[in-house]
């Protein structure tokens, strides 16, 4: 399959990275990683790039700019994997945040996160996470990850329709 462009927004900024390709055969069309660490967006977008099923992967370095991606774009057919301990607004800042908006109630969101704390276990799924994993601690078990994730909730998952 033909590689295609793939947006990414930083800053302000849109990237583009020629490495991902979308698959009209995918039930839903972006990954979103709201993440503030380089190694892990690096080690993340290796894993990606070694993915069995092409992805369509935007990166949001923290939670304000997750928060404008929600008030901004269409969030139907997309995946969020959210870090919770992020600058300027963290996870569990953005989920309360973005709880109020119509589309939240659609939003497929993971937390993907270092804790292991039952307190934030708890805290995300009472703000709306849908699943909560820990983060990998090499990129052969991120791919591993991502494998699992994508084949649930891009092939197995029917979303519903999409909230006008």
């Amino acid at each position: 399959m033909k590689g295609t462009s793939v947006a990414t927004v930083t800053k302000n900024k849109a990237l583009r990275l020629p490495y991902l390709c979308l698959s009209k055969e995918l039930n839903m069309s972006k990954l979103v990683l709201v993440e503030d660490d380089d190694d892990d967006i690096y080690f993340f977008k290796s894993a990606c790039q070694n993915a069995s099923q092409p992805l369509e992967l935007i990166v949001l370095r923290d939670g304000v700019e997750f928060v404008e991606y929600v008030k901004h774009h269409s969030v139907h057919n997309t995946l969020f994997l959210l870090d919770l301990n992020m600058p300027k607004l963290s996870g569990f800042e953005a989920l309360e945040s973005i709880n109020e908006h119509e589309k939240f109630k659609q939003m497929l969101i993971i937390t993907y996160t270092t804790s292991s704390s039952d307190r934030d276990i708890n805290k995300a799924y009472e703000l709306g996470a849908k699943s909560y994993l820990l983060k990998p601690n090499s990129v052969s078990d991120i791919q591993h990850l991502i494998k699992q994730v994508t084949q649930y909730w891009f092939e197995l998952n029917n979303c519903p329709e999409e909230v006008s």
